[in-house]
């Protein structure tokens, strides 16, 4: 297609989009308030409200695949009249539970407030807005695919927040996703909305170290050989913290290598009166491009190795979580059509071109790109990374607002990108 066509068609859908500016507000309320905390995970709610905006909408009715009851994941695709690369928005409708901050809330985490530019509820910044803003682009698209090119999947998966494994990853190895590049509308901004196209997605792994020691009566600890586990492990930790050293390469867009959360979880012991034989913490290993599972292994054999010697008579032994061993990192190379497409929506949506970076955390970009094969941008959404997974979550209502023309425009100039 002729560039002036190009330009004349995202004309038309910033149109579209702006006479219907409140409604991306609207339709991520309705998310928030159909909850959908993972664990336990169950996104039936969340998907029935996204099932009643595309009929609204009069976007086709989506393809629904479930690896477990109540786990759906959906697919929408709209066809533009003219051949053209295909391009998939995607995002997660679980989130994660409320948890032990549920007092600190200012608000009810399912009754969606808005108190000046913020949207406050959980799922609100990661990543229900982005859900609802894909939804109003995948409309956009629509009404002009008549005469544009390429074709548009909009995909929402389950299980994000607990590994993908009956989310993306169910998707990407039953190959249900055919798209050329997916977008993942993930929060982009840490200090700020829109802060940056997260091209590369750092992986994620999670393991646990188990120390025990002896279980006994505790008034006679200082009578018989015993191993207070509690105490050891607290040894352990502040030894693993000085003697992890993990080997990983020089990035350009990774320049603090990876991130390291010892004691993300800690427990052991039983009670007043008896000597704690149990105790385990819980370690999470932010990965960047080029770092292995088998040499993260390595690297945390090694560590123990000088450890155990300043926990006599205590066993110490680590493992992988069985769910988030290892999500691999990913990255797409800059000059990729997707990121070209997304850059040029941006400069028209935002009026700026906004620089190239890592996402801080792990995506479903690891399934989408890892197992799937498909080229997958890791965050380019409405929010702030800070505010997810704790308590008082809000997205801005300008950056929600902006997000649908953002959406649709990236589309449109990948569409027209062959």
């Amino acid at each position: 297609m002729a560039t002036m066509d190009v330009e004349a068609l995202g004309e038309e859908m910033l149109a579209f989009l702006a006479a219907r500016e409140d409604e991306v507000v609207n339709l991520t309320s309705e998310l928030v308030a159909a909850p959908s905390p993972n664990l336990p995970g169950d996104e039936t709610a969340p998907a029935a409200v996204v099932q009643r905006a595309l009929a609204a909408y009069d976007l086709p009715a989506p393809r629904v695949l479930a690896a477990e009851p109540n786990r759906p994941n959906l697919i929408v695709r709209i066809d533009a009249a003219h051949p053209g690369p295909h391009l998939a928005l995607c995002g997660h409708l679980d989130t994660k539970p409320v948890g032990q901050a549920a007092a600190e809330w200012r608000t009810d985490p399912f009754l969606p407030t808005i108190e000046g530019d913020r949207l406050y509820g959980l799922g609100s910044t990661d990543m229900k807005g982005a859900c609802a803003a894909m939804i109003l682009a995948g409309a956009a698209f629509a009404a002009v695919a008549d005469r544009a090119a390429g074709s548009l999947s909009l995909v929402f998966t389950a299980d994000e927040e607990y590994g993908s494994r009956l989310g993306a990853e169910h998707l990407a190895r039953t190959g249900a996703i055919d798209a050329d590049a997916i977008l993942l509308g993930e929060p982009a901004g840490v200090h700020r909305d829109w802060e940056a196209i997260r091209v590369v997605s750092r992986g994620f792994s999670g393991f646990r170290v188990i120390v025990t020691g002896t279980q006994t009566h505790s008034s006679i600890s200082d009578q018989v050989e015993s191993v207070n586990a509690v105490e050891a492990m607290a040894r352990v930790i502040v030894g693993l913290r000085r003697e992890l050293r993990l080997r990983s390469p020089e990035h350009p867009l990774c320049s603090t290598g990876p991130t390291v959360n010892i004691g993300v979880r800690a427990e052991g012991g039983v009670g007043y009166g008896v000597l704690p034989g149990h105790a385990e913490f819980w370690t999470d290993i932010r990965t960047i491009p080029g770092m292995t599972e088998e040499a993260l292994a390595q690297d945390i054999d090694a560590a123990l190795a000088r450890i155990r010697p300043e926990v006599p008579g205590a066993d110490v032994r680590w493992e992988f979580s069985p769910a988030l061993a290892w999500i691999g990192p990913t990255e797409v190379a800059p000059e990729h059509p997707m990121v070209r497409a997304a850059l040029a929506a941006s400069e028209r949506v935002l009026g700026e071109t906004p620089p190239l970076a890592a996402f801080p955390g792990a995506s479903d970009a690891w399934p989408l790109q890892g197992i799937g094969g498909i080229p997958t941008l890791a965050a380019w959404g409405p929010g702030l990374l800070p505010l997810a997974h704790g308590p008082n979550e809000y997205v801005s209502v300008r950056a929600l607002e902006q997000a649908p023309p953002i959406f649709a425009l990236t589309a449109l100039h990948f569409g027209a990108s062959a």
